[in-house]
Order: structure tokens, then sequence, then C-alpha cells
């Protein structure tokens, strides 16, 4: 059976670790991209099964990077996930699957990232 892969798009180092480390826990392969950049390189490289995004990016927004997958037929059934803590950075019409707020529990994350797999 194929590994899972699933790209998670945060900038903040400790809260990337945090997440590699729960869903390394259940051998998902990650990807890890710090910024906006390096998402649209790795997504041309290859598809994930999952996108988890942060909204504040330092050089981008996670929710127009959403909107880009979505209404990209190529990407377009990709879920993304969007988290932030500030649920009011959440803009309507994203197309995001979900939204994840900040801090999460880890338990609840886990649940909603394995519920679309």
């Amino acid at each position: 059976m194929k590994q899972k892969e699933i790209m998670i798009v945060e900038d903040n180092p400790d809260i990337r670790d945090l997440i590699g480390f729960i869903l390394t826990e259940d051998a998902y392969q990650l990807k890890m991209c710090p910024t906006a950049i390096s998402f649209q390189d790795e997504i041309a490289k290859k598809l994930p099964d999952v996108i988890v995004m942060d909204i504040m990016l330092p050089d981008g927004d996670g929710t127009d990077l959403c909107r880009v997958v979505k209404n990209n037929p190529a990407t377009q059934h990709i879920p993304v996930l969007l988290m932030s803590a500030h649920k009011s950075e959440l803009k309507t019409e994203t197309g995001a699957n979900s939204f994840i707020p900040k801090p999460f529990n880890i338990i609840d994350f886990k649940q909603i990232v394995e519920s679309y797999l």
C-alpha cells in the first residue's frame, strides 16, 4: 500500500516540528515547506494527498495559495486544511476543506488530517 503524503506549509519551525512529530508517528510521508515559494516549488514536483497550510506566511497568504490549488484542475482534488491562530484571518471563498485553529489539540488535529486521507 502506498504511503500517504502530507505537505505541511508552516513558517514557525516549532509548530512545523510538532506537526512533523505528530504525523510521523503514523508513518505518513511528510514534505515540510516553510514559505509560500517553497510550497509552490514542491507542489510542482509532486502532488501530496493532503495539504496542511498556515494562513500567515512570511512571503504569501495561505488563503491565496489555497485558492490557487483549488482553481487548478491538476490540484483541485487535493484537500487543503488551513490553520491560523486568528480565525478572523480566514477569508471566505478559499475553497479550503477544513480550518484548524491554533493552538490545536493534538488528538483533534490528527483526526482532522486523517479524515481527509
